[in-house]
C-alpha cells in the first residue's frame, strides 16, 4: 500500500493539475460564467470558470483509490447524484432549487442505506427520545445531511472562504477522529483538505476558478457523514461539539434563512447580505471605494477566516463535553448576530459620512 505521505502528495499535486487544466481552458466555460457575473449574490466582476468541483473530484477520488478505504468510496458513491445536479448547475441551464433540494435528500437516503446508519441523538433530553424512533431519526438524518449540502455553497461568496471553511472543519474532525483510533476517518479528512489546499493556491487570493455548486454540494454531503458517522461510532462524542465544529456554515445559513422570512423573500432567493458580503463592503467603505471589488474579496475572506477557525478550535477541544460545547455554541451564536449587526450598523453610518 502506498504510503500515507504519498497519497496525500498526489491528492494535491492531481488536484493542482486537474485546475491549471480548467485554468487554461476557460475560454470553454466563458459563456456559462458571464451568466453568473450578472447573479444577485455575485460579488466577482470577471466570467470566471465555476468548475472547481472537477478538480476537487479529481484528488478526492484518487485518494480514495490510493487509500483503498472502503468506508471512503462507499461516502463518494452517495456524492455522486448530488455531483451531476450541481456540475448541470454550473455547466448547463438553471436547475430549480427544489430539484437540487430533492436531489440532496435523495444523496442522504443512499448514505443512510448503504452505511447503515442515522442520526440517534442530538444530545437534548426530550429530543433524543423522538429520534431514537427509526423513523423520526431518518427524517432527521435526511434534514440534517440536506442542510449542511446547501449550506457550504450557501457561503461560497468569496475567494478562499468556503477553503477555509472546508479545510477548518477537516482538520478538526481529523484531529477527532486521530484521538478516538479511527483511520479511514483520519485518512478521508486529510484527503479532503489536502485537495482543498490545492483547490486554494488558484482559488486565492485572485479566484481564478471557482467551486462551483458540484463542489459545494458535494463536500457538503462529505463534511455531514463525516460528523454523522463520528457521532454513531463514539457515544462519548457530544452532538453539540460537533455543532461547534460546523458553526459557522450551520448558523450563516440559518441566519439567512430568518432574514429572508422576516423580509418575505423566498428563502432560495439569493442576497448580498451574508456576513462575508458585509465584510467586504465594510473594506470598500473603510478603504473610501480606493480599491476595488477584486481587492476588497480577498481581504473580506481573510477577515473571516478567524471568525470560522476559532469555532472549530473550540469544538474540537469540547467534544466530549456537552454542558460547555452547547454553552458555547450559543454564546458564539449570539456574538454572530451581535456583530452582523454592528457590521450593518457601521457600514450604513460610513455610507452615510460619505454622503455628507
Amino acid at each position: 500500500m502506498i504510503s500515507n505521505i504519498l497519497v496525500l502528495l498526489l491528492v494535491f499535486l492531481s488536484t493542482l493539475f486537474a485546475l491549471l487544466f480548467i485554468h487554461k481552458e476557460r475560454k470553454s466555460f466563458a459563456k456559462r460564467a458571464a451568466r453568473h457575473v450578472t447573479a444577485k449574490q455575485a460579488v466577482h466582476t470577471v466570467p470566471t470558470p465555476r468548475v472547481g468541483g472537477i478538480a476537487i473530484a479529481v484528488g478526492v477520488l484518487s485518494g480514495a483509490l490510493l487509500s483503498g478505504d472502503d468506508l471512503f468510496g462507499t461516502l463518494l458513491w452517495t456524492t455522486l447524484p448530488i455531483f451531476v445536479i450541481g456540475l448541470l448547475e454550473d455547466l448547463g441551464p438553471d436547475t430549480p432549487p427544489s430539484l437540487r433540494l430533492g436531489v440532496s435528500a435523495l444523496s442522504a437516503i443512499l448514505a443512510i442505506l448503504v452505511l447503515n446508519m442515522h442520526i440517534m441523538r442530538v444530545d437534548l433530553p426530550g429530543v433524543d427520545s423522538l429520534i431514537s424512533i427509526t423513523l423520526i431519526g431518518m427524517a432527521f438524518t435526511i434534514f440534517a445531511s440536506t442542510g449542511m449540502t446547501h449550506a457550504i455553497n450557501l457561503i461560497d461568496g468569496l475567494n478562499g472562504l468556503s477553503s477555509a471553511v472546508v479545510i477548518a472543519i477537516m482538520i478538526s474532525f481529523g484531529m477527532v477522529a486521530h484521538r478516538y483510533g479511527h483511520a479511514d476517518l483520519v485518512v478521508m479528512n486529510a484527503v479532503v483538505c489536502i485537495a482543498f489546499i490545492g483547490f486554494m493556491c488558484v482559488n486565492f487570493p485572485h479566484g481564478r476558478v471557482f467551486l462551483g455548486d458540484a463542489g459545494a454540494y458535494s463536500i457538503g454531503h462529505i463534511i455531514a457523514w463525516n460528523a454523522i458517522i463520528l457521532l454513531n461510532r463514539e457515544p462519548d462524542i457530544s452532538a453539540w461539539g460537533i455543532l461547534l465544529v460546523l458553526l459557522w456554515p450551520v448558523v450563516d445559513t440559518l441566519f439567512a434563512m430568518v432574514r429572508r422570512m422576516v423580509t418575505r423573500l423566498p428563502v432560495s432567493r439569493p442576497d448580498k447580505l451574508h456576513y462575508h458580503h458585509l465584510l467586504m463592503r465594510l473594506v470598500l467603505l473603510m478603504t473610501h471605494k480606493t480599491i476595488g471589488k477584486k481587492e476588497a474579496n480577498p481581504i473580506g475572506s481573510l477577515l473571516s477566516w478567524p471568525l470560522i477557525a476559532v469555532p472549530c478550535i473550540v469544538g474540537y477541544h469540547l467534544i466530549d463535553n456537552t454542558r460547555w460545547a452547547l454553552t458555547a455554541s450559543v454564546a458564539f451564536t449570539l456574538a454572530y448576530v451581535i456583530t452582523y449587526h454592528l457590521l450593518i450598523h457601521n457600514a450604513f453610518k460610513l455610507r452615510k459620512s460619505r454622503k455628507v
